[in-house]
């Protein structure tokens, strides 16, 4: 049997399976949703007219996304997203046909509720088993893809390492293929040199490899041009690894515009469905949660007003999304008038400022409540960087590298800094630096999962820290 070949060369039949098993599931869910929402059977008609449509929906909304698209490439985190996306178009689309019908009655959102979860967590599970089965299958040899590498570099040896210590990618690496003689060649790690570039097509087109990548800077175009050239002839793909390494470098990625090749070192990774499904998203969780907090947040107001005269709320000047100044929330947790009109100086630990109730809220977090209405506002997200006043901003951005980076996407209450301790005084720059790395891992990984993971850690770990004043 040819492990290699096995469903590498039939790559359509695996998502002709995917698109079969989504249009069966999403059925399939839709039926049994009727059959928790509506007894006896009815609403059936209704419901076969609204699924044919949101079936078409779903799957016209997936191919335009690009989850049919083969490519071993595809972060899992970047699928659920693009799925998440899909199904919410898919809700749109039949609400709205719901609505226009005048059938968007209590039953029928419930249909809906159900149809889309059940739709949207068997359609996702489809996809952890067909991973988990190529990645199983890929392990033992199965459906590879072969590579070779021009040339032994530290950025060839990198790439090697790399895709020899995740078989589950399914990419096996022959060898190198490189100009210099043995003396002048750094070290392999074991893997051969196969010959010359220039032998490298004849090698290729014999043993059928299937991709070829070249691991060279981009200054080295003279020798980038003489390996394309010696290709020429080769059916095999071509593809340049750019050495980013170097750089300091947030979601880079490759665009065209009018037929220009861009590679975006730093772009913001909220683009597309993933702004949206961050959108919707946000304003969800802050509805449920200022319904379950709603309770709490007119006790603490009620607190506020009695522990000291002034306003109950109070807005603070931070920078936001592309450093834009937003306004955002807070309880008051000082005395008002206390300090001089425009000027900033930081809380520090039993300042004289903090009233009674508002140690407690700052110690809590709870001064952080109100914030849920910038997000339904926009200007903040549940889960990202906490916005700093503009003073530590302008105190910071020159000397903590990549600072700004942390403006690519909004503001957010609670992030993957907080809930790994990193809270309380920001007095200096090797505690900013720190926060600052554990923002720009939450950007550069985010997904809704990791969201839903930094919001429940929130929840366990409680508000409570000792770093907190």
């Amino acid at each position: 049997m040819n492990r290699r070949g096995l469903l590498r060369d039939h790559p359509s039949t695996v998502l002709l399976i995917k698109r079969l098993g989504d249009m069966a599931l999403a059925l399939a869910s839709a039926v049994l949703s009727q059959h928790i929402t509506y007894a006896g059977g009815r609403g059936l008609g209704l419901a076969r007219e609204a699924v044919l449509l949101a079936m078409v929906t779903m799957l016209f909304s997936f191919e335009q996304l690009g989850l049919y698209r083969a490519t071993r490439s595809t972060r899992f985190a970047t699928e659920v997203q693009t799925l998440s996306g899909g199904w919410l178009l898919s809700l749109v689309v039949l609400g709205g046909y719901l609505w226009l019908g005048n059938h968007l009655d209590g039953q029928a959102l419930k249909w809906l509720a159900f149809w889309l979860l059940l739709g949207w967590l068997s359609t996702l599970l489809l996809r952890v088993l067909t991973r988990a089965a190529l990645a199983g299958l890929r392990r033992h040899g199965f459906n590879q893809r072969t590579v070779v590498i021009a040339v032994v570099s530290d950025l060839g040896r990198h790439v090697a390492e790399q895709l020899r210590a995740r078989p589950e990618l399914g990419f096996s690496v022959v060898g190198y293929f490189d100009d210099r003689g043995a003396q002048r060649l750094p070290s392999s790690d074991g893997l051969p040199v196969l010959g010359t570039v220039r032998a490298m097509c004849d090698f290729v087109a014999e043993r059928r490899i299937d991709e070829v990548w070249v691991a060279l800077p981009f200054r080295a175009e003279e020798r980038i041009r003489d390996i394309l050239q010696a290709l020429k002839h080769s059916t095999a793909d071509v593809s340049l690894v750019p050495d980013l390494f170097q750089f300091f470098v947030l979601n880079q990625s490759l665009g065209e515009v009018g037929g220009m090749p861009l590679v975006a070192l730093n772009a913001s990774p909220m683009n597309g469905s993933a702004r949206f499904i961050k959108a919707v998203e946000d304003r969800l969780l802050a509805l449920l949660i200022l319904c379950l907090v709603s309770p709490v947040m007119l006790m603490v107001a009620l607190a506020v007003r009695l522990d000291s005269p002034g306003p109950v709320l109070y807005k603070s000047r931070r920078r936001g999304l592309r450093d834009e100044v937003i306004e955002v929330w807070k309880y008051r947790t000082m005395r008002p008038h206390y300090q001089a009109p425009n000027t900033y100086t930081l809380a520090t630990r039993n300042d004289a400022r903090v009233t009674t109730v508002g140690a407690f809220l700052r110690r809590t977090s709870l001064d952080e409540l109100p914030q849920f209405f910038n997000v339904l506002q926009g200007q903040m997200s549940i889960v990202g960087p906490r916005p700093y006043p503009i003073e530590i901003n302008d105190a910071y951005k020159d000397v903590i590298d990549r600072y700004m980076l942390r403006h690519k996407v909004k503001p957010g209450i609670t992030g993957w800094a907080q809930v790994n301790g990193l809270r309380g005084a920001l007095d200096t720059p090797d505690k900013m630096d720190r926060r600052v790395q554990h923002d720009l891992y939450y950007i550069e990984n985010w997904s809704v999962w990791f969201d839903l993971k930094i919001v429940a850690l929130t929840v366990v770990k409680g508000f409570v820290h000792e770093n907190a004043f």
